[in-house]
């Protein structure tokens, strides 16, 4: 009955359209299940408890900020009614008798959201490919001496979806940190290779649950401080190389692939671009 409520759950958010694919989808029922745990003399596919319930309808909410907690619920209690039917009723059914089909994120609360993000961070862009000049300095790309704009290495276009795949890849990147420790402290070469094997296994559900190979730039512990640390991270380009940036990478390819300074210097369009503006005088005449 667990393989049927995860599965049950993945249908109930795939309704929902907050993931951007099926193994997310997966990856996300199963990591908000692993919180149901048979305790002690309690059989295994037995009916989950109210309590029970309860904890996974907070895992759930804590995965999706833009799910409220009676949304959650609503999802749960009818992912259990499918999956164990009439044995869990008397909680699912006296619970709430909302139709599944009302179980809808309201549009409203993902603009407070984002408005939200765009108030605590100060309002620097309006737009983050045409943001504002902050100041004459050094660009990071083509190196001249001259007036300079906020990039985002991570557009704020992409926050929202970037936002719920770091909450859903938590467990594991807290885990993959974890073991890195382990492996730093141990003599045992033995255990060291074991522990290794485990660590590229973990690295490869992570991959595939955010999308990308690119995660050595994640921060270690998944709390609303670090993930906010993690995408407001900025770099200071010139209005050329702002705007080259943008126009040769999408904003989810920039967010996925080139989030850091190192990353972007890998890109050959973008330094090629920056050789070329650095032999540029500011007025944009050849030197």
């Amino acid at each position: 009955m667990h393989d049927a409520f995860v599965a049950c759950i993945c249908e109930q958010l795939k309704r929902l359209d907050v993931c951007s694919s099926a193994e997310e989808y997966e990856c996300t029922s199963e990591a908000v299940v692993s919180s149901l745990s048979a305790p002690v003399g309690h059989q295994v596919g037995a009916p989950p408890s109210e309590g029970d319930l309860d904890n996974v309808t907070q895992e759930l909410s804590e995965y999706f900020e833009d799910i409220s907690l009676d949304d959650a619920k609503r999802l749960i209690y009818a992912a259990a009614y499918e999956a164990w039917g009439d044995s869990v009723a008397h909680i699912t059914v006296a619970k709430d008798n909302k139709s599944e089909d009302d179980i809808q994120i309201d549009d409203k609360k993902d603009n407070e959201i984002n408005s939200d993000d765009d108030d605590n961070n100060g309002g620097d862009d309006d737009d983050d490919n045409d943001g504002g000049y902050i100041g004459d300095g050094e660009c990071e790309l083509c190196e001249r001496e001259i007036k300079l704009t906020r990039h985002h290495l991570i557009p704020k276009t992409t926050w929202p979806r970037m936002k719920k795949r770091l909450w859903n890849s938590a467990p594991l990147i807290q885990s993959l940190h974890s073991l890195s420790s382990l492996i730093a402290d141990t003599e045992s070469v033995q255990k060291q290779q074991e522990m290794q094997e485990q660590q590229r296994i973990l690295q490869e559900k992570l991959t595939k649950l955010l999308g990308t190979s690119n995660l050595d730039s994640l921060p270690t512990n998944i709390t609303h401080d670090t993930v906010r640390s993690h995408l407001s991270q900025v770099c200071h380009l010139c209005r050329q190389c702002h705007s080259a940036v943008h126009r040769i990478h999408t904003e989810w390819e920039l967010a996925m692939d080139f989030n850091t300074m190192e990353r972007l210097y890998e890109s050959e369009e973008v330094m090629k671009f920056g050789r070329w503006a650095n032999k540029q005088r500011r007025s944009g005449k050849s030197i």
